[in-house]
């Protein structure tokens, strides 16, 4: 059972279009189990859209490897402010520099790329569910 509650009734209006206003409880039950799915479904597609059109569209965005780098070529820079050394320009610069666009495209492609897998194990599983839930129905529906 889901429960946040605005899936919950988001869950019971589909049930209710999909078995009617005057169908048996197994039956209520059986078309909740496809809308949960259902609702599912269409969850994982929306994260799965908005995670990729997220980073195309921000225009500060930047790798975990690049950032990572420039916090090690900042904390190089403090090290020698502590010893009173010179701070090479270049590592100064480096610091604000952002991904030039089409290595931005190809590294929000790639790093995306390693994100999905999970979504693609999730929206299997409900599309599975959903099946299952829908034959469960039709069944039902024939006794």
């Amino acid at each position: 059972m889901i429960s946040d509650p605005t899936l919950s009734q988001e869950v019971a209006a589909l049930a209710r279009q999909i078995v009617g206003a005057d169908a048996t409880p197994e039956m209520q039950e059986m078309a909740r189990r496809i809308a949960e799915a259902q609702v599912d479904l269409r969850r994982v597609r929306i994260l799965r859209h908005d995670l990729i059109s997220r980073a195309l569209s921000n225009a500060d965005y930047d790798s975990r490897r690049n950032w990572n780098k420039q916090l090690n070529t900042a904390l190089r820079i403090i090290r020698r402010c502590c010893r009173c050394e010179d701070i090479p320009e270049e590592e100064v610069k480096f610091l604000s520099s952002k991904l030039a666009e089409p290595d931005k495209f190809i590294t929000i492609v790639t790093e995306i790329a390693r994100r999905l897998p999970a979504l693609d194990r999730y929206e299997r599983q409900a599309l599975s569910r959903r099946k299952l839930a829908i034959r469960a129905f039709d069944a039902g529906e024939a006794t």
